[in-house]
């Protein structure tokens, strides 16, 4: 922990190699938000990539980080470099991604949450496009089948609509902070979500009669 004084240095004179050293004691706190963030599981960049942003975020902390104010540099800091990553993010081209990451795991829509708000204006759930059958084997194969639609409705969606998705399911942004990382207006965030929502339904609706 860097102490008071060092910050006052620091904000006093510029110091370069003062600020290398608190870049190091402080590195931790951007392997943390690449932990926390589902953007690491959706292969859009290399993990070296968000590493560098979250640098880039940290750094720019360091720099507009007044003591003074009260704030733990800390919680200013995880939203600074939160906020350097998805900036990063709206200009780059989303690449294809396979079934699996590079280190063998399933990708983010494999654990898609099922139990937010699918829409806000519509008020049903993601969850309500599976049955809510008993658990048993047969009914947690099926579900997991649906699952596996899911994940791949998801996978095969356009860019932007995936970007959406991912922001408003995954990293809890509003549709006003979607809108502003977009650049497109507020309505519509929305109307793409309520067009995703739709196909997703649409597809697990086939998958069920199919059933039938």
């Amino acid at each position: 922990m860097i102490s008071s004084e060092m910050w006052k240095d620091y904000k006093l004179n510029s110091n370069s190699n003062l600020k290398k050293e608190i870049i190091k004691q402080y590195t931790n706190l951007v392997y943390y938000v690449i932990k926390r963030s589902k953007f690491v599981n959706l292969e859009i960049m290399d993990n070296g990539d968000f590493f560098q942003f979250g640098i880039e975020g940290l750094s720019e902390a360091i720099d507009r980080y007044d003591p003074d104010y009260g704030t733990k540099f800390e919680t200013y800091a995880i939203q600074r470099i939160r906020g350097k990553i998805i900036d990063e993010l709206r200009k780059i081209q989303i690449k294809p991604r396979s079934m699996t990451n590079s280190d063998g795991n399933k990708p983010y829509y494999t654990n898609v949450s099922l139990n937010q708000p699918a829409d806000q204006e519509e008020g049903y759930l993601l969850s309500e496009t599976i049955p809510d059958d008993k658990e048993t084997p047969e009914t947690t194969t099926e579900k997991n089948e649906e699952k596996y639609l899911l994940m791949n409705a998801i996978k095969g969606l356009p860019e932007k609509q995936r970007l959406v998705i991912t922001l408003y399911y995954y990293e809890d942004l509003t549709y006003k902070e979607i809108a502003k990382i977009l650049a497109i207006t507020v309505s519509r965030v929305s109307q793409i979500h309520s067009q995703v929502v739709k196909i997703l339904r649409r597809n697990l609706q086939v998958l069920s009669e199919g059933r039938v």
